[in-house]
């Protein structure tokens, strides 16, 4: 009897080292995925806000266009 209760005793142990374990892992692992979450957060504000400098130069040139290709087409 002394040997199936110190069988269970070291089982229960090993699971709980196991457990424990697991549990140290998956928070270091949380850990990482929360920094990698915030860099891509903001490498997408990055690119969102050089992709919005980009458009308003896009517009600022698309009207210079238009306004010369009209006064071309009223000169000739």
């Amino acid at each position: 009897m002394h040997d199936v209760s110190t069988l269970i005793y070291v089982l229960g142990t090993f699971f709980e080292a196991v457990a424990t374990f697991l549990a140290v892992t998956h928070t270091s692992h949380k850990e990482d995925t929360d920094d990698i979450i915030k860099n891509l957060k903001a490498e997408r504000d990055n690119f969102k806000q050089d992709y919005l400098l980009e458009r308003k130069r896009r517009l600022e040139i698309e009207s210079k266009y238009e306004e010369l290709k009209k006064k071309l087409e009223n000169t000739v």
